[in-house]
């Protein structure tokens, strides 16, 4: 009996340590510098739709009613995407708004600078009561004309085993080109 047990442990051990060998990693060590030059690109840059600034008005869910009188609290994030290959934009103004269109807070203090393809979030706490209406004015504008940058609101909640999340689209309310 004490022989069977001794193969058993044996086993385990040997299938353990087989079963957590060293895999290699599916992505690139960051420690390698890498660049990326725009003029790689196979497709040609043909000018396309250029603008130098822009106002948005972006929603965000704070919470949503659910059931009678009663609300569901979502956390919320801002991400501004700068679409841009060469030049940076500058972030101007980001004011998160309450359901009743008063100034809740001020994100940005002075001109935040964004990289070209760098990505900056805000956000917003599933604590937060600013409410269904609550929203984002969002002001970025670039020393030249750039390719539009993706600015999209995205609610969550992953708390307990329900897990709910979708995004919400901006509208352009003032734009120079």
């Amino acid at each position: 009996m004490a022989k069977r047990i001794q193969i058993i442990l044996i086993l385990l051990i040997a299938v353990t340590f087989i079963s957590c060998k060293n895999q290699e990693s599916r992505t690139e060590d960051s420690s390698i510098p890498v660049s990326f030059n725009p003029e790689t690109l196979k497709i040609p840059d043909k000018g396309g739709r250029k603008i130098r600034g822009q106002v948005l008005y972006m929603p965000i869910y704070s919470n949503i009613p659910h059931m009678e009188k009663q609300h569901y609290d979502l956390s919320a994030f801002l991400a501004i995407h700068n679409t841009d290959l060469k030049n940076p934009i500058k972030i101007t103004k980001v004011v998160f708004f309450n359901t009743d269109g008063k100034a809740v807070k001020h994100f940005v203090s002075a001109d935040r600078p964004l990289n070209p393809l760098a990505t900056i979030i805000f956000t917003i706490s599933q604590k937060d009561q600013s409410g269904t209406g609550a929203n984002f004015l969002v002001e970025w504008m670039a020393d030249k004309p750039v390719n539009e940058p993706l600015i999209e609101s995205i609610m969550k909640d992953l708390s307990g085993n329900l897990g709910l999340s979708f995004l919400s689209q901006g509208r352009v309310i003032r734009e120079i080109k």
